[in-house]
């Protein structure tokens, strides 16, 4: 609706939030169905991997604006309607952010994205990670590696990359669990649906315990963080909290995007040295690397080392506030100007490319 804005308050600077590049995500979750569809339609026995190199790496590479460009037509109606759904998202989000003036965007790897294939203007784009810092307490007040137990898991379940998270560790879970028989895996979010609370587990270890008030208590608790996200966009909540708590983390690809030090680009998985926790991209890793992390104390210390560095490093409150902060302001003394330079903008605000004003009209 920032039509509304711009007819009431025309002198007013139209700033968009984008916690994370909406057409990314579900273009990457459309891409893991259609991975899960082909698989169980192959399949002999109904098993299958539910991650592998090859799918994480068509994952990485997606781009909404070359992948769902002009969708062809094919036999598949459902599957053509999908994908043309997905192009529409694509070119309404791509839009809206070529209708405002200023764009906060959270991860370094879309503000790439935007900038270098979707041709915005890098003016109009502002980094705006988490504006955190670590405790100031961290020494004294971050439980060791001792007084640790038990993986932890959190995340709302509204949000299907997180659900799709908990059915991945409930796979997986049991090959941890014969490694490392007494540790349990704790699985906390708001809004858990009856069949993620049927993955309740309390013999083997398996316990959904739904919303937690205290999250940073528990992640003190915990020793290791596991995401096995397959799916999703912009920063991980869950890591950055957890790294905060001191709590290394498992993790993939679409985990670890954009909470790497770019001074370090190039690690994506394996033994990666300047990350807090591990990066992998198929199951027999994941289950390596989460049992290696409980019980190898030297290597969680030099991960929880890296992962301190890096809040400090991407998230700093004062650093990352400070950015934004002069980006408004920058935009709001020379709006007139950047506002004449923004063709596109301007174009789109012309009457005849602004349906979805007049259809909000109608609707409203």
């Amino acid at each position: 609706h920032s039509f509304r804005i711009r007819e009431e308050c025309p002198n007013a600077l139209r700033v968009l939030d984008m916690q994370d590049v909406q057409s990314l995500r579900v273009g990457r979750q459309y891409l893991v169905d259609q991975h899960d569809k082909s698989n169980i339609e192959s399949s002999v026995d109904g098993k299958y991997s539910l991650m592998t190199p090859q799918l994480m790496d068509t994952v990485m590479n997606f781009d909404p604006s070359t992948s769902m460009l002009h969708p062809q037509k094919n036999k598949n109606k459902k599957e053509h309607q999908s994908r043309l759904k997905l192009h529409d998202t694509f070119l309404r989000e791509l839009a809206s952010v070529h209708r405002s003036d200023l764009v906060l965007v959270c991860s370094s790897e879309e503000m790439e994205m935007l900038e270098r294939k979707w041709q915005i203007p890098r003016w109009k784009l502002v980094p705006a990670s988490f504006f955190c810092s670590e405790p100031k307490n961290w020494d004294a007040g971050t439980p060791s590696f001792d007084e640790r137990t038990d993986f932890v898991t959190v995340g709302g379940f509204k949000h299907p990359p997180n659900v799709d998270c908990i059915n991945i560790l409930h796979k997986l879970w049991p090959q941890i669990r014969v490694r490392l028989p007494a540790a349990k895996m704790h699985v906390y979010g708001a809004y858990p649906s009856e069949k993620v609370l049927s993955l309740h587990d309390e013999k083997n270890g398996f316990l959904v315990h739904g919303h937690v008030e205290d999250l940073d208590g528990i992640l003190k608790k915990s020793r290791v963080l596991l995401a096995p996200l397959r799916f999703g966009a912009g920063i991980k909540g869950k890591i950055v909290d957890a790294w905060r708590c001191g709590c290394p983390v498992i993790t993939t690809p679409v985990g670890a995007e954009g909470m790497r030090d770019m001074s370090n680009a190039g690690v994506t998985s394996g033994t990666e040295a300047s990350w807090g926790g591990r990066i992998v991209m198929n199951e027999d890793d994941f289950v390596s690397n989460a049992v290696s992390m409980y019980y190898d104390k030297t290597l969680w210390y030099e991960c929880q080392g890296q992962a301190r560095s890096l809040v400090n490093t991407l998230f700093d409150r004062n650093k990352n506030l400070s950015i934004v902060d002069h980006a408004i302001n920058d935009a709001l003394v020379n709006m007139d100007d950047r506002r004449r330079l923004d063709l596109v903008g301007s174009l789109l605000w012309h009457q005849n490319f602004r349906s979805t004003e007049y259809f909000s009209r109608w609707i409203g």
